[in-house]
């Protein structure tokens, strides 16, 4: 594909003047092979709209082979009933899917509960059979929480039943509502307000924090990995998908695990730490390192300087360069307890136990600062209140002019009435 690319661009530039030269980028596994051009200024733009061309119809690429993959994979049909030793499950409809299973919408048929309908995930074998343990890792993480107090598992969903057939593995969960980048995507601005941010912030963090005191990492924290909760847990962020979270203690004595010399990368790029990049094994300052970029990308959709950069080498200089003090105009202008989680997340070892605390300190002195009410609702609850209200209010209109004109036509037939003749209209 490199080749192709190089081709057609050289194409588009045989009649530009100056020196032509291409530098290579390669990318591992099968990111996009590309070739950046230095040139004038005019050809440099010009080189700037065909890259983004190119990385868009690689993104499309990389999804429509993704939706191959789980097309691939045979879907449970809408009415099919999964039994597990304790239950059954009526499926409802495909929720999404993965490389590896999907998520269900399912209903309970002999609940005895109020709520009777979940989240069901499956797992299926790799390729050649290679069993996948991904979902094994998830539930022994939900099966921890359900011996630990309310009060430490409030931001993971509750496992409610698992079990397997021929085919694939499965768990039963509560079902929970849109993920924070679903969110955010879909509003005006594709950013949230400080007070939502920061309110964000501290509850994703709180989640994370949560997680490490099992002796879990997450290794993928990002904002499709956070969702709300429904009904009274409305307000509730949850942390999800634990398919590649690795334990950092060991079990028995608790204490840190040794590193391995090298990890294959695993997660998202544009979130992953930078020993991550690096091929180095992971502790708690990295999922904090990806918190933070979730965090700052809260704040706008492209807040992030790499936010459409593909070259992970690339990525991970930049990354560099923020954790250094060189900051975008938009960073710049954050609360200054922003830069300063930054600094501190920078200064953690791979032993050091992270001041949860104090980061969530800092969060709420920025807030203060910047008279920001943390006690403001999220913008997507605020958004639909206000909505209600105004449909209330113009309802009330409706009712209020459709009185006022019976109001009108019952005072005309009065009028009528007085003259002997309703059809008549009375003397102007």
């Amino acid at each position: 594909m490199g080749e192709a690319v190089k081709a057609e661009f050289s194409h588009r530039r045989r009649s530009s003047k100056g020196e032509r030269r291409y530098k290579q980028r390669v990318l591992d596994e099968d990111e996009l092979l590309i070739r950046s051009a230095s040139s004038d200024d005019d050809d440099e733009a010009d080189y700037d709209v065909f890259l983004r061309k190119m990385v868009k119809k690689e993104r499309a690429r990389r999804e429509a082979r993704k939706k191959e993959s789980s097309m691939a994979r045979s879907k449970i049909a809408p009415g099919i009933v999964i039994n597990t030793d304790s239950s059954r499950y009526e499926v409802l409809a495909v929720l999404g899917s993965g490389g590896f299973g999907d998520v269900y919408k399912v209903r309970q048929l002999d609940a005895q509960k109020s709520v009777d309908v979940f989240a069901l995930k499956t797992e299926t074998n790799g390729p050649g059979g290679k069993q996948i343990n991904r979902l094994k890792v998830e539930m022994n993480i939900l099966q921890m929480c359900l011996k630990i107090p309310d009060n430490e598992k409030k931001h993971f969903v509750r496992l409610v039943d698992k079990g397997r057939t021929d085919t694939f593995k499965f768990i039963v969960m509560d079902l929970v509502g849109n993920s924070i980048d679903n969110i955010q995507r879909r509003s005006h601005h594709k950013r949230f307000s400080m007070a939502t941010c920061i309110n964000l912030g501290l509850q994703t963090l709180e989640g994370i924090s949560d997680l490490h005191a099992l002796g879990y990492l997450h290794r993928d924290i990002k904002p499709q990995n956070f969702t709300v909760g429904l009904r009274e847990k409305s307000e509730t962020i949850f942390l999800l998908d634990f398919g590649i979270a690795r334990r950092y203690t060991e079990k028995s004595s608790k204490a840190i695990r040794l590193p391995r010399e090298i990890v294959r990368f695993l997660g998202t790029v544009r979130f992953a730490s930078r020993n991550c990049h690096r091929s180095r094994e992971q502790c708690r300052r990295d999922d904090l390192e990806s918190w933070m970029y979730m965090v700052l990308e809260f704040t706008d959709c492209s807040a992030l300087p790499w936010c459409r950069t593909v070259d992970r080498k690339v990525v991970c200089t930049q990354k560099e360069k923020l954790f250094s003090g060189t900051y975008t105009k938009h960073i710049a202008s954050l609360p200054e307890e922003f830069r300063r989680v930054l600094h501190y997340i920078n200064e953690l070892g791979y032993q050091s136990t992270p001041d949860y605390e104090y980061i969530s300190n800092l969060l709420k002195r920025g807030a203060a600062r910047s008279n920001v009410d943390l006690t403001e609702k999220f913008d997507w609850i605020r958004s639909v209140d206000e909505s209600e209200s105004t449909d209330r209010s113009r309802s009330l209109k409706r009712i209020g002019s459709s009185h006022s004109g019976c109001k009108k036509l019952r005072s005309r037939k009065k009028s009528h009435a007085a003259y002997g003749d309703e059809d008549r209209s009375p003397p102007k």
